[in-house]
């Protein structure tokens, strides 16, 4: 047998019938399963035990930084310089947008590391008012002997992981992470697609009254294009390829990725709430990045 009961041994939103093997979050399920079990608190369980973990991996990074004298943030700052390669130094506009922060955040970072000599900020050519951040030598040396200390300490963070389990972890958040970063994917470009997440997906639809259902929708299908000439009009919500369901950009650009010589793909759509399938010829030449 493998390490985990079989889905239908389970109790409740995927509890294991093992109280040993619970965690925290278990717990919660059960009791609220018991008190509204007309609510589906299945979402809870993800989003609840990535913000505990979350809440873990913050306090064990931070215990290792502050060996250094440096916080999680200051720390940030110095490996995006220094991934950057020689001389290790970028405008700081970029390293704000690099970092996702507003210019005061990173001006109050930026000012810490530079008061304790580890970065410098020069005015930027033919710009006094954009400065250049670029890493001091001290700065390199630290990093150096930060870093390794750093990366063992995040091996053993997830020492309740084997490496493959690991990487299935690693594939299925970068599903999640992916449809956050961009409004729209390009992953169906070469067919002629620009799609929006399935977490925007189904807001719109929510919000004109049509059934919510996962899928990726459509923003705009390019006359003349493949996926144009199958007949996929703007608005239709992709649920599948060739059967598979298609909830992510990640999981649309594996399957078209992995063509196998295949010259066409089923799509299953829906358009407003009528089901549809439609063949796409795939381009010739090269399999779609």
């Amino acid at each position: 047998m493998g390490e985990h009961p079989a889905v239908s041994a389970r109790l409740a939103y995927g509890v294991p019938p093992c109280p040993a093997s619970w965690d925290g979050v278990d717990r919660l399920l059960l009791e609220w399963h018991e008190q509204r079990p007309d609510l589906d608190f299945a979402p809870v369980g993800v989003i609840t035990r990535l913000a505990r973990v979350r809440d873990h991996l913050n306090a064990g990074l931070a215990e290792v930084f502050a060996g250094f004298g440096l916080s999680p943030a200051d720390f940030l700052v110095i490996v995006t310089l220094r991934r950057t390669g020689t001389p290790f130094r970028m405008p700081q506009a970029r390293l704000m947008e690099a970092l996702g922060l507003t210019s005061g955040t990173v001006s109050v970072r930026l000012d810490r590391l530079e008061r304790n000599g580890i970065v410098t900020r020069e005015p930027g050519p033919g710009n006094a008012r954009s400065s250049v951040v670029q890493l001091t030598r001290k700065g390199q040396d630290l990093f150096d002997q930060a870093a390794p200390v750093h990366l063992a300490n995040e091996d053993r963070l997830l020492s309740a992981l084997t490496p493959d389990e690991r990487l299935a972890l690693a594939d299925l958040l970068r599903r999640l992470l992916s449809s956050f970063e961009s409004a729209t994917t390009d992953a169906a470009r070469p067919l002629g697609l620009i799609l929006e997440p399935a977490h925007i997906a189904r807001a719109r639809r929510r919000a004109v009254g049509l059934a919510d259902h996962p899928g990726l929708l459509v923003v705009s299908a390019e006359p003349g294009s493949p996926a144009g000439q199958a007949g996929i009009q703007q608005g239709d919500l992709l649920t599948a390829l060739d059967g598979r369901e298609i909830t992510s950009s990640t999981a649309l650009a594996m399957h078209l990725q992995d063509r196998s010589d295949r010259h066409t793909v089923q799509v299953s759509l829906l358009r407003g709430d009528d089901r549809h399938t439609v063949s796409i010829m795939l381009p010739a030449g090269e399999p779609p990045a």
